[in-house]
């Protein structure tokens, strides 16, 4: 009878196993076209001789689908940026918690990351502009094993 309950828990757990989040397969298949590439070119420039290696490729790929969204955004702290596309990391209603991230991101490596309201009051916080739309999509692809959730905001 143990045995019995045990094969229906471990189906379960099979089961769930096997119809895992898209989300969790997306990012699995993300991983692997990056590590395959960074191979592919790691095998040409190994198989080239010293003469002929005179360009580095860097493979830059975005994620499935980069969320973006147009809206109009007022700079919390008034600090100039420039460009039109901004890499947004998190949304907040309470400011505190935007604060929050906000020192976070620039403690880590984005010491021009700012606060923006938007006419909804969401607080955004967005860690660079940049003036090309590409450019944006390629930081959202850094970001995306951090902050999968990550989009591009198209300042109106």
């Amino acid at each position: 009878m143990k045995q019995k309950g045990f094969v229906i828990m471990l189906l379960c757990a099979t089961m769930m196993t096997l119809t895992g989040c898209k989300t969790n397969k997306e990012a699995f298949n993300a991983a692997y076209e990056r590590a395959k590439a960074k191979q592919e070119v790691a095998e040409q420039t190994v198989a080239q001789p010293a003469a002929e290696q005179t360009e580095v490729v860097e493979v830059v790929e975005t994620p499935v689908s980069v969320r973006e969204a147009s809206e109009a955004i007022t700079i919390v702290d008034n600090k100039d940026v420039t460009g039109n596309y901004g890499v947004v990391v998190g949304s907040f209603i309470n400011r505190t918690n935007a604060e929050n991230l906000l020192k976070t991101m620039q403690g880590s490596g984005y010491p021009d990351a700012v606060l923006g309201k938007n006419a909804k009051d969401m607080y955004r916080v967005i860690v660079s502009f940049y003036s090309r739309k590409f450019d944006a999509q390629v930081e959202v692809n850094r970001l995306y094993a951090k902050f999968p959730d990550a989009w591009i905001l198209i300042k109106e």
